[in-house]
Order: structure tokens, then C-alpha cells, then sequence
């Protein structure tokens, strides 16, 4: 179970369900992988999720107790959370996953307030170790919880205060997070360009590793979410 891969199939799958008239029965397929998702990868003791999940242990990255990745990672519950912010406008608003969903959503949203760096509004690569060495406030991950706070609020999933929440943090956000170039366009600064598990080159998980990706100006993954984000807010 990838965290992070709920967003790049799921929303699509709903919306797929309800404007091609399809199978209602399918509706219980995409909140399936939303509750065993959570569930399979939810931290109890944080209420943050990891990253990833082996059921069967194998992996060399997995846990051979829990199956759990080694860490926490910031975009993987970014991603998370704008999927669960978006599978709900197809959903059916009777479906009984939907609560579930819901409270999973208002969960993270305020484990995560415990880890936001308040003046600048970011959290961090490796969310949990806020100050470590290496460790650095990254930008993909914090405009994704941004968007999801400022859709969930409008939409009543959560409470209105993560209204003023995601306005704040957006606003300290184009501070914090972004640079005026010498030809004076604006670029969005500390996005993780890529991370994973396994592969070749083989990535491990650990915190060294996840620190140790390349940075980029403008990653498409960061200016995808910055813009949702900014619609978002502009219909509150």
C-alpha cells in the first residue's frame, strides 16, 4: 500500500463511476482503498500515516513486525489528503465510507498542526523531526495539506477554523516558500523532487534518505497543488 498512490488513481476512479453512469457497486471499491489505506498505515501514537505498507514483509524497506516504511513523509499524507478531499465530491454523500473518510481527514489535519512550523507556515520533509539535522521545511507537502485544510473546510468536512488555518499558512507560505528571480517572475522554492521505496537505485526509507533527494525550483508537484491551493482559497 503506497499512501501517496490514492491520489493518482481514486478521485480519477470516482469521477469516472458517477459521470459515465457506471456500476454504483464500484462507489465501495474506491472507499475501500481509502479505509484500508488508513488503517494499514496510520500511526497510532502521532496520528500521522506512513508512507508505505507491505502485508507481506518482504520488502527490504517494510518493518518485519508491522510492515510499515521506515518514516514518515510529508508529501505522501499531502497527496493522501487531496485525495481525500477530492474522491468526496464524487462519492455519494450517503455512502457509508463517507464518514469514515471524514473523520480520517479531521485526524491527520490536526496531528499535522502539532508539526507546522508556525512562522513559516511549512512542514517539514521528514514531518515528525522538526529541527533534525539535514531535515529541511519543504514546499509539495505544505500546499497539499494547505488546499486540503481551505476544500475541506468550505465543504464542512472539517471545522471552519481550518478556514483562517489554511489562509494564514497560505500567506506565510508565499513568503517563506517562494523567491523573485532577477528577470522578475516569482518561483516556488524547497520542493522534494522526487521520493519512493525500493527501485533501483535501491531507496531505503530512512530518514538519511529522504533528506538527501534533490530540491527543485518549480517542481510541477509543488505549482500543481500552489494553484488548487489559490483557487481554493478564492472561493472561501
Amino acid at each position: 500500500v503506497w499512501l501517496d498512490g490514492l491520489y493518482m488513481g481514486a478521485p480519477f476512479y470516482a469521477q469516472f463511476i458517477k459521470r459515465c453512469n457506471e456500476d454504483k457497486a464500484k462507489f465501495d471499491d474506491v472507499a475501500k482503498q481509502f479505509v484500508l489505506a488508513d488503517s494499514l498505515t496510520l500511526d497510532k501514537a502521532t496520528g500521522l500515516n506512513w508512507h508505505a505498507y507491505d502485508d507481506a514483509r518482504q520488502q527490504p524497506w517494510a518493518d518485519k513486525v508491522t510492515g510499515h516504511s521506515p518514516n514518515f513523509w510529508g508529501r505522501s499524507m499531502g497527496w493522501y489528503m487531496m485525495a481525500m478531499v477530492d474522491v468526496l465530491d464524487y462519492l455519494p454523500k450517503n455512502h457509508p465510507s463517507c464518514k469514515t473518510i471524514i473523520a480520517n481527514l479531521n485526524r491527520l489535519s490536526n496531528a499535522l498542526l502539532k508539526y507546522q512550523d508556525k512562522e513559516s507556515g511549512l512542514w517539514y520533509q521528514v514531518p515528525n523531526f522538526p529541527g533534525r539535522e539535514g531535515n529541511y521545511l519543504e514546499s509539495s507537502c505544505s500546499i497539499m495539506f494547505i488546499y486540503a485544510f481551505a476544500k475541506g473546510a468550505r465543504k464542512g468536512y472539517l471545522p471552519k477554523e481550518f478556514k483562517t488555518i489554511a489562509k494564514e499558512s497560505f500567506d506565510k507560505f508565499t513568503k517563506s516558500a517562494t523567491i523573485t528571480n532577477a528577470d522578475g517572475t516569482t518561483s516556488i522554492t524547497k520542493a522534494c523532487g522526487v521520493a519512493g521505496l525500493g527501485g533501483t537505485p535501491y531507496r531505503s526509507g530512512t530518514y538519511e534518505y529522504y533528506i538527501g533527494e534533490k530540491q527543485r525550483n518549480d517542481d510541477p508537484k509543488v505549482v500543481g497543488p500552489f494553484i488548487l491551493a489559490a483557487l481554493e482559497l478564492s472561493k472561501l
